[in-house]
């Protein structure tokens, strides 16, 4: 199988309003929550985030590049995400440092429910300022934020 094909995910997460301290649900600092809860497991990888649209108080080009950024280790991703007020739609995929990766321009990854993993390690969208969804492959990242966001099975 070609590295770049789409993968079923191991487990597909859904945070909600209730899963947080806030009535408003796709925040910067919920994003930079998330990733606190599996840095350790994510100490590894580079982020690359696609479609990021959002609100910020400052030009938001400057965090997030119109095409894709690139972010060579998760306290990066983080203090970028730590400038966004709200995310209105963003794919965040954290891939091990070190393995190539050609990314199809034809096809860049979008906030679209369900499309599959393209590099497997750790993958977050936030959805129209509804929810975030987490997908992997760890069983160990799914369990520390089941356990940090108290979710039971979904």
């Amino acid at each position: 199988m070609n590295d770049n094909d789409l993968k079923k995910s191991t487990f597909l997460l859904r945070l909600h309003e209730r899963h947080f301290k806030n009535e408003i649900t796709c925040l910067g600092e919920q994003l930079v929550e998330i990733i606190n809860c599996i840095r350790e497991e994510t100490s590894d990888l580079i982020w690359f985030a696609f479609d990021v649209f959002g609100s910020s108080d400052r030009a938001f080009v400057e965090l997030f590049s119109n095409a894709y950024s690139e972010f060579l280790s998760t306290d990066e991703l983080i203090q970028k995400a730590s400038g966004v007020i709200q995310f209105y739609s963003g794919v965040f995929i954290g891939i091990k440092k070190g393995k190539h990766v050609e990314w199809n321009f034809d096809r860049l990854p979008d906030t679209e429910e369900n499309e599959g993993l393209q590099h497997p390690e750790a993958e977050i969208r936030p959805f129209d300022t509804s929810y975030f969804e987490i997908y992997g492959m760890d069983r160990i990242i799914e369990s520390k934020i089941k356990s940090h966001f108290m979710l039971s099975d979904q």
